[in-house]
């Protein structure tokens, strides 16, 4: 149970959102060994984009900025049963606010519907309760952006905060082995040179949200060496990166999800969008939708949506 509840951790922990339907433009087209690779631009490092996107360091500083920048969000849970019907729901709308060093998120409206929480008033659904603990943070704590100062942070945690630290990794520095995640671990490292024959990598040139923008994009094959491909030789199906171009933020981020095993069996679809304010990164919205089959627990049907504005960014933080 404690590892259903980490691996969750790892999926709501990151933001990603609605993808625009911008048009990326593909001028290129480079061969690496078994890989396809295809690239926007003459002269585009394209190993070295490999390394932008598991380096990157930008995406997790726009998900801390939701703990330091002043801002107004609103956010709505739906769960559904078999039959796609609704049975509960949380919509709340608050701010977080700065007092001097230190921060705290303000509910100003809060509506719960149908069954989401036991006789003893727990959130009964682990989706929704991993939502609340990453995205709602109780009470007041110091704020802080700096990636250094939240990595000491982990180092001190329980083991079990550490433990969802590490699966953490996966979202925020994705295409690494992440060992200790039970029986996907080593298929979450999508650049290793037993894993990149499974897929399909491209690099093309756009715009998002009137920035150009580079378009990486990870796609697990539907062949592989001429058979159909084993769907359990892959979790991540798809996984698609927008990199401003001259800056290499992250603008967006999206992700398709699934694995079909005893202990894990989940579907889950994740997109972050952020975007630059005062020249810091932060987010605008993240959408989550999700099937998890739990061991011992009823099958899990959540969508949810945050949509973040009114950013205070001052100058120079």
């Amino acid at each position: 149970m404690r590892r259903s509840i980490a691996i969750l951790c790892v999926v709501l922990d990151a933001l990603m959102v609605r993808a625009q339907t911008d048009v990326d433009t593909i001028v290129n087209v480079y061969q690496l060994g078994e890989v396809v690779v295809h690239g926007g631009a003459q002269g585009l490092q394209l190993e070295g984009f490999f390394r932008q996107v598991m380096e990157d360091t930008t995406f997790y500083h726009a998900f801390l900025n939701t703990k330091y920048h002043a801002h107004a969000v609103e956010s709505e849970l739906r769960v559904r049963d078999k039959k796609s019907r609704e049975t509960a729901g949380l919509y709340r709308k608050g701010r977080m606010v700065r007092t001097g060093p230190m921060a705290e998120l303000v509910l100003d409206s809060v509506r719960e519907i149908g069954k989401l929480r036991d006789r003893n008033g727990g959130i009964r659904f682990l989706t929704a309760e991993m939502y609340d603990d990453v995205f709602f943070p109780k009470g007041q704590w110091r704020a802080s952006n700096r990636i250094a100062a939240r990595e000491q942070e982990i180092s001190r945690a329980s083991r079990f905060d550490k433990y969802k630290s590490e699966l953490k990794k996966f979202m925020f520095n994705p295409g690494q082995e992440i060992a200790s995640v039970p029986f996907i671990g080593d298929k979450l490292d999508i650049f290793d040179p037993d894993m990149a024959p499974l897929y399909d990598y491209s690099v093309g040139s756009g715009f998002r949200d009137g920035r150009p923008c580079w378009l990486f994009t990870a796609v697990a094959r539907d062949q592989v060496g001429g058979r159909p491909a084993d769907e359990d030789d892959t979790v991540i199906k798809r996984m698609l990166t927008w990199f401003g171009q001259g800056t290499m933020n992250v603008l967006a981020r999206e992700y398709r999800m699934r694995s079909s095993g005893i202990l894990l069996d989940f579907d889950i679809s994740i997109r972050v969008s952020n975007a630059i304010v005062n020249g810091d990164l932060v987010p605008m919205r993240v959408d989550y939708d999700g099937d998890w089959d739990i061991p011992f627990k009823k099958r899990e049907l959540v969508r949810f949506n945050l949509m973040y504005e009114d950013w205070i960014v001052a100058s120079g933080e």
